[in-house]
């Protein structure tokens, strides 16, 4: 095994994974010759035994001569020992002929196995892990863990610092490392490294120093920033308020149709343009008035001079001591009216008409302005008639 005669290889054995060259020699010690000659060595499975003539057996074997055949292999963890036997046939004696030997090797050597991983644990910072595994049948020293990737941040094992001093086989050791970055998305390239000190057998006799033994893993992770809560946008004032008429009559202040005025008392001819429906179509500037007679008030003063109803409030006002009741809007400043294009000019109607219809009955207008006149006289002669007593 490697130059070494029977059981030399176990000691210090042949690293694992190394190439193993066993020669078998093959001496016939009588005077017959020996046919179909075949060697088989559990010591060494699944190797391809090759012997003169690139043949994996001796076709003849003559008295008192010998050979060599050739076995090459990769050396497996462990102890690998048995009987390698060559059998062949001697055809006149009718006779199968075998010899053994013993022989075999130790596979030996330390294995480095590295895993990575990395938790976020906060906006900025993650923590990753390496974890080390010794996959041989030998202890490794002095393992170091690094990742330059992730430079600056500093690795720190069991003893402080990124060096281990030692794991046995098939035991592990975790490192740490605390990341803190920009939010972004990086990736760690940890690597580790160390030694058995194992001078093993080489192919061809000489002794092998030991190698550096090395792993290297990897992870991606991701970094966020610190979230920031935005405020929803205000909701607009001016959309937030309904008609005055409108909410009113849904907060229950005002029963339906308060406010209506007949469209007798106003005057207005149904249909009339320009016009909303219960408004007046009063001409702009002092109304004429016949000689003699008192001046007309605008419909609108008359309207505002009327009083609402007993127990409702004025339009926009709520009672002193009323609650308000669930569900009403707290009342704000209506926008400014948006001006309009003014509507059509409509052909003048004779002043009279305002007062006395066609068909010669008086209007609403016509009423109050009658109803005016007659209790206006009455209230100067009762002035006049209280200050003579006086």
């Amino acid at each position: 095994m490697n130059t070494r005669p029977g059981l030399g290889a176990l000691r210090p054995g042949i690293r694992t994974g190394a190439a193993v060259v066993k020669t078998y020699r093959l001496t016939n010690r009588s005077g017959a010759d020996l046919y179909a000659i075949r060697v088989v060595d559990p010591a060494l499975p699944g190797a391809l035994i090759r012997c003169p003539g690139g043949r994996d057996r001796v076709a003849r074997l003559t008295g008192l001569r010998s050979v060599r055949c050739t076995a090459t292999g990769r050396a497996r963890p462990g102890t690998w020992v048995g009987d390698a036997v060559a059998a062949g046939r001697q055809p006149y004696l009718r006779a199968t002929v075998r010899a053994r030997a013993r022989s075999g090797y130790a596979g030996v050597g330390a294995g480095l196995a590295l895993a990575q991983t990395a938790r976020v644990t906060g906006p900025g910072r993650a923590e990753v892990r390496y974890t080390v595994t010794n996959t041989g049948n030998r202890p490794v020293h002095r393992v170091r863990v690094a990742d330059p990737a992730l430079a600056p941040a500093r690795v720190v094992c069991a003893g402080g610092g990124p060096v281990v001093a030692g794991i046995a086989p098939g035991a592990t050791a975790v490192c740490r490392a605390d990341v803190r970055r920009a939010p972004g998305t990086y990736v760690g390239r940890g690597r580790a490294d160390g030694t058995d000190g194992l001078r093993t057998l080489g192919p061809g006799g000489a002794a092998v120093a030991p190698p550096r033994l090395a792993a290297q893993a990897s992870a991606r992770f991701t970094l966020p920033g610190a979230q920031s809560h935005t405020p929803p946008p205000p909701r607009s004032s001016s959309a937030a308020v309904p008609p005055v008429g409108r909410d009113r009559d849904q907060a229950g202040l005002l029963p339906p149709g308060a406010f209506d005025v007949p469209p007798e008392v106003l005057d207005v001819p149904p249909g009339d343009p320009g016009l909303a429906p219960g408004v007046a179509a009063v001409p702009p500037g002092p109304v004429d008035v016949p000689p003699g007679a008192a001046p007309v008030p605008p419909a609108a003063a008359l309207l505002a001079a009327v009083p609402p109803p007993p127990g409702i409030a004025a339009p926009g006002v709520v009672p002193p001591g009323a609650a308000r009741p669930p569900g009403a809007r707290q009342p704000q400043a209506l926008p400014e009216p948006r001006p309009q294009a003014r509507p059509r000019a409509t052909p003048r109607r004779p002043l009279l008409s305002r007062f006395v219809r066609e068909d010669h009955t008086p209007t609403g207008l016509g009423m109050l302005t009658a109803l005016f006149l007659v209790l206006l006289p009455a209230a100067v002669a009762a002035a006049v008639l209280g200050s003579r007593r006086h």
